[in-house]
């Protein structure tokens, strides 16, 4: 509501201003009627000059309320019947000489209202017929002279005119620049926030996938571990408390990784180096798993193998959660000196029951796809589950 008051002060401002000059001229020129020596003329005229007059400073004062209503078309005709009335009443008016300023409103108007085209063509034509009323009444000697007069008030007031016009557009285009300003401030502000939320939400996904990853892999492991300590107890007890003690480093190492995935930045720095860290993973739990390098490891950047290490994670889980598989395979390829890929396969029951669709598989991915990187898992021909995945690793130039 502010902002709509703020933003027509300039236009009712303009609306007083030009009433006000309207009036001040109109009654000072009606003010020879009262103080005039001679009034010229018949007496019909006096009230014919007032009725015009009234006329004119209504089109003035109204003028703006009509074009509000009915449109801008109405100004050009409010301009030609102001025009018309005007020189109709330098005309008729039984006082001569200063009564001719009585067209320099209009002037003004005219210059607001047209081009610079139809605004000389407006004041060329309204300084004509304040001249031609000498030369009409008095003689040509006495419109080259009353030309003079008038040449120095028409200037004057189309020069005054135009620095205001231009001062009003300058503060009308500050205005719209204001008002642009403001909403793409506004908008600036929605996609701030727009932003912090896709921000959060990012954050969020890679929590939900670090807890996924991380622990859920350990817990599936750790609780392997206690099944089969369960189903051993009361036959083998060395053994099923081989599988506690291997449980109970499990949730150690649990711990280990939720500080890593806590401290965030830290993590890839306190891991092993990938072939290592994947050996290790493949180690635990049932399957064990048997792991193949193929090519010379080398260094990835943190995000790279981190990436690598949780799809290991997620593969393992799954083949040791859902598969049934007595055996499973692990392929990690350093040979293509632009890229690194992870293959896994085992001989379960294959994605039937493996849910290859789940959130595991479908956070690997987007994990994945944030590093340009691509999965692809499905059934095997000869049965179980393969998983393959493949990220842009650049080997490094060798330095000189």
């Amino acid at each position: 509501m502010s902002d709509h008051r703020t933003s027509c002060l300039p236009h009712r401002r303009t609306e007083y201003y030009g009433t006000f000059a309207f009036g001040a001229v109109i009654l000072s020129c009606f003010a020879q009627f009262v103080f005039a020596r001679r009034i010229t003329g018949e007496l019909w005229q006096v009230p014919a000059t007032f009725g015009l007059g009234a006329t004119y400073a209504a089109l003035a004062i109204l003028g703006d309320g009509i074009v509000d209503r009915w449109g801008l078309p109405w100004k050009r005709r409010i301009f030609l019947a102001m025009w018309i009335v005007v020189v109709a009443m330098i005309y008729l008016s039984p006082v001569r000489g200063f009564f001719g300023i009585m067209v320099l409103p209009l002037l003004s108007y005219g210059i607001f209202l047209f081009g610079w085209k139809g605004a000389t063509a407006s004041g060329l034509s309204l300084f004509a017929a304040s001249i031609f009323v000498f030369g009409y009444y008095y003689g040509p000697n006495a419109m080259i002279e009353a030309s003079m007069s008038y040449l120095a008030a028409f200037a004057f007031t189309a020069m005054f005119t135009v620095i205001t016009k231009k001062a009003l557009t300058a503060r009308e285009q500050s205005e719209a620049l204001r008002l642009e300003l403001e909403v793409a401030n506004q908008k600036l502000h929605a996609y701030a926030a727009q932003i912090e939320e896709l921000a959060t939400t990012r954050e969020r996904n890679r929590l939900a996938r670090e807890i996924h990853d991380g622990v859920g892999h350990y817990l599936t492991v750790v609780k392997t571990q206690l099944d089969a300590a369960a189903g051993l107890i009361g036959t083998d007890t060395a053994k099923a408390r081989t599988n506690v003690e291997k449980a109970a480093k499990l949730t150690a190492e649990a711990l280990d990784d939720v500080r890593r995935s806590v401290s965030s930045l830290k993590t890839d720095a306190v891991r092993a180096p990938l072939a290592e860290a994947v050996q290790h993973l493949a180690s635990l739990g049932e399957p064990t798993a048997t792991v193949t390098i193929l090519g010379t490891p080398r260094q990835l950047p943190p995000a790279t193998e981190h990436a690598l290490f949780r799809a290991t994670q997620e593969g393992l889980t799954n083949i040791r959660k859902h598969a049934r598989a007595t055996n499973a395979l692990i392929t990690l390829d350093f040979r293509d000196a632009q890229s690194v890929r992870l293959e896994m396969a085992d001989n379960g029951v294959g994605a039937n029951v493996a849910n290859g669709d789940g959130f595991g598989l479908h956070g690997m991915a987007e994990r994945l796809a944030l590093l340009g990187g691509t999965v692809n898992a499905g059934n095997r021909l000869e049965g179980g589950f393969a998983l393959s995945v493949e990220v842009p690793a650049p080997q490094p130039a060798p330095t000189r």
